[in-house]
């Protein structure tokens, strides 16, 4: 299975460390659940009995490369913004917590949260449109 840029970047965090290339082909090849977004993108569930019967999920892209997974959320980065151009996904990684829980807001938007509800990173698909990413800049104001 073909990968993209964005799965070889987060595949890295080790709350996705963990995840074994062997749990991706039956989410892939025979999953309990499939959503096929407005998009084209496919996400497709499996059980992973090994990861105490949590799920995993894989995104795949229409041409069926491998976008994105996730499951068994542990932690993340200080804060980073990164774009990746082969999918058109902006991910921002705001503080160095462990996920408790990933929430779908809509189908092109995902937001980590902390125990105590607290945004760890939001993924947004389909960024340039849904954003100026390329008009994007920083600033920290100080009172």
């Amino acid at each position: 299975m073909k990968t993209t840029a964005y799965f070889e970047a987060v595949r890295v965090r080790p709350d996705r460390a963990i995840i074994k290339p062997e749990w991706i082909n039956p989410a892939v090849q025979s999953p309990v659940r499939e959503v096929i977004q407005q998009d084209g993108r496919i996400r497709r569930w499996v059980s992973v009995p090994e990861a105490e019967g949590k799920y995993l999920r894989v995104v795949l892209l229409p041409d069926g490369e491998n976008g994105a997974q996730r499951v068994l959320r542990s932690r993340v980065q200080t804060m980073r913004i990164r774009y990746f151009t082969d999918t058109d996904t902006l991910l921002i990684e705001f503080k160095d917590r462990p996920v408790a829980e990933t929430r779908d807001l809509d189908e092109n938007t995902i937001l980590d949260v902390d125990a105590n509800a607290n945004i760890c990173s939001i993924t947004v698909e389909h960024a340039s449109q849904r954003t100026d990413i390329p008009q994007f800049s920083y600033e920290q104001v100080t009172a």
